[in-house]
């Protein structure tokens, strides 16, 4: 049973909080925006990495707000159902490609022809076992980034 004292302390613990909090919490500008995604890195690389650290209730509490707010921009909210749609193994092999500036016949010996990555990106073929494999290797990526 909660007493009147504790009651009373708690709503002015609260009060107090929310009053520092709220410019992170109800994103309403971009301004607002950036200052959360700062506050939120800041809390990521000061604090201790542990299951029972507080600070995460604050982190997922302001991440919340700033996914609420990136979900209000279409174009936001776009880009997340084409990036899920997208096929694994090619978004992967987009990026590797991207991350060594390399074009599709830097990958003869991990795929073959230019054709046949060219078909692969356009997902009219699939990567094998084997080339996953051998991009696994010359990448040092795990395979399951394929999947």
């Amino acid at each position: 049973m909660t007493n009147t004292s504790d009651a009373k302390n708690l709503t002015n613990s609260f009060f107090s909080f929310y009053e520092q909090a709220n410019q992170f919490i109800d994103i309403k500008t971009k301004l607002d925006y950036e200052r959360a995604l700062d506050l939120v890195e800041h809390l990521m690389t000061t604090s201790e990495d542990t299951a029972d650290n507080p600070i995460l209730h604050l982190i997922n509490l302001v991440a919340a707000s700033i996914e609420k707010y990136e979900n209000s921009f279409e174009e936001v909210v776009e880009f997340e159902r084409d990036a899920d749609a997208l096929d694994p193994a090619i978004s992967t092999l987009r990026v590797i490609m991207d991350q060594n500036n390399l074009a599709y016949a830097d990958l003869k010996g991990e795929i073959g022809s230019k054709s046949l990555v060219s078909q692969i990106m356009n997902g009219n073929r699939n990567l094998t076992k084997d080339h996953i494999r051998k991009l696994s290797d010359r990448f040092h990526v795990s395979p399951e980034l394929f999947f």
